[in-house]
């Protein structure tokens, strides 16, 4: 099972480290580019001075105005210091060396003339490395000190190893604020991700102690996220759903021990008085108990065909059904209940109509339908069947004068029975449910509405 927290902090957490060495490499790069053009600089202005002292004529003690005399006494006195980070050697046109200052000791500047050659220029500026190891910045040019007197290669060079010393202090103290950071983010986000999660376990801490007893409690939405607060709701409906589902149960309990209860008992009476006074017995008490009998029979044969009905939805075998011919065999096996009743039949479906479904669960709810609508309408009234719209497969109306809005909300319930027909003994209430069930297992919509005392039960296609 993957975590929240495990699947935040596994992207975070890398984001976070991505974004750091981003950083510490942007902050390096200008701290080296910075400290490159500083010494860049540096080293212009010390062959700038070099150039100037060499160019300027012997007989003049002043320097030119555009030399900086005490830069260039220190520039001076540093190529004199053999612990100065300051070089300068100088070439003849054979490339024997002229010149070399105290501060390079036994190292030797590279000779420019070939770079020179390379790059087609006097001027030339480079990296390079003393024999020591040093890593040093070069200034390359050539001077001639008079208009009788040869031209000369000088190379003027700064040690880098103090910038690159400070180049690697600095990547150090970037990788430890670095680290430093991440961590820092890192602890942060596990508390941050702990404070968001913690309506989702508060919220399921609620969800761990619902119970059967307490489905009538609802999951409290008090400081929960806009991005959870639906699936609380959702949650709630659900809560509210099953706490309906579980008081049907509980009404359908007790609704079968009383279905189970009245027969058993007249029988079991009817039977000890028969075998307490046999010669006081009649016919009539056995017929009792056979009636009584049947009754049982009947509750459990429809209880038995809603619980088959409703664990073979997947069972159906679909064919083409005529609908017409299918009413019309339903209606002939009512024909001594409608005689008896005197209802009018409209049959308002007289053309073939046609459907794709399983014609036994079809048939099971039409007929229930059907029944029904005979049997609880009033004496002497009409069923009508028509079809009230293409997305109709079928609608049988009757008049329902006893019937309010709040019982169509249970009339689809098992063993539901209007209270003044308790003493029917050829209904048990369980029609209409085995007909919602099929019509559910057909993919189909089974709905009741009451207008003006007129109950309509519609079978549409579902939308």
């Amino acid at each position: 099972m993957t975590s929240i927290r495990a699947k935040l902090l596994f992207w975070l957490v890398p984001c976070f480290v991505i974004i750091a060495i981003l950083a510490i490499s942007a902050l390096y790069l200008s701290e080296q580019r910075r400290l490159n053009a500083s010494l860049t600089n540096e080293l212009n202005e010390f062959a700038r001075i070099i150039k100037l002292t060499l160019k300027r004529p012997p007989n003049r003690f002043t320097p030119p105005a555009a030399l900086n005399q005490d830069f260039s006494a220190n520039i001076m006195s540093k190529l004199d210091n053999e612990n100065s980070n300051y070089y300068l050697q100088s070439w003849d046109k054979q490339g024997q060396t002229l010149r070399k200052s105290i501060s390079l000791g036994d190292n030797h500047l590279p000779a420019p003339s070939t770079l020179q050659q390379t790059v087609h220029s006097n001027d030339v500026e480079y990296n390079s490395q003393l024999s020591n190891g040093d890593a040093i910045r070069v200034y390359s040019f050539t001077v001639q000190a008079g208009p009788r007197k040869p031209s000369a290669n000088i190379s003027v060079a700064i040690n880098r190893e103090e910038i690159n010393q400070q180049l690697s202090t600095y990547a150090l103290q970037l990788i430890a604020g670095g680290l430093f950071f991440c961590t820092l983010l890192s602890v942060m986000l596990v508390f941050a991700i702990r404070k968001a999660l913690t309506p989702i376990q508060n919220l399921s801490e609620q969800v761990a102690k619902v119970e059967a007893g307490s489905l009538h409690n609802r999951l409290i939405a008090t400081n929960v996220p806009s991005e959870i607060s639906p699936l609380v709701d959702r949650l709630n409906q659900l809560l509210a759903r099953l706490e309906q589902s579980f008081a049907r149960e509980r009404q359908f309990n007790n609704d079968l021990a009383h279905e189970l209860r009245t027969p058993l008992a007249a029988m079991r009476t009817t039977s000890e008085v028969a075998l307490k006074w046999p010669e006081q017995s009649s016919s009539e008490d056995f017929q009792y108990i056979a009636e009584s009998s049947a009754q049982l029979q009947q509750t459990i044969d429809s209880l038995l065909s809603l619980a088959r009905i409703e664990n073979s939805s997947a069972e159906t075998i679909l064919e083409q059904v005529n609908i017409t011919t299918l009413i019309e065999e339903c209606l002939s096996l009512q024909t001594a209940q409608i005689q008896q009743r005197n209802i009018t039949i409209s049959q308002l479906v007289t053309q073939d109509q046609y459907i794709v479904s399983d014609p036994r669960l079809l048939r099971v709810i039409i007929s229930n339908l059907i029944s029904n609508a005979i049997a609880y309408a009033p004496v002497n009234s009409d069923v009508i069947i028509d079809s009230e719209s293409q997305q109709s497969v079928i609608r049988v109306s009757n008049h329902a004068p006893h019937l309010n809005q709040d019982d169509l909300t249970t009339m689809f319930d098992r063993l539901w029975r209007k209270d003044k027909a308790r003493t029917d003994n050829q209904h048990v209430g369980l029609g209409l449910s085995i007909a919602h069930s099929a019509a559910q297992a057909l993919s189909l919509e089974l709905n009741a509405i009451l207008s003006e005392q007129q109950l309509h039960m519609s079978l549409n296609y579902s939308k």
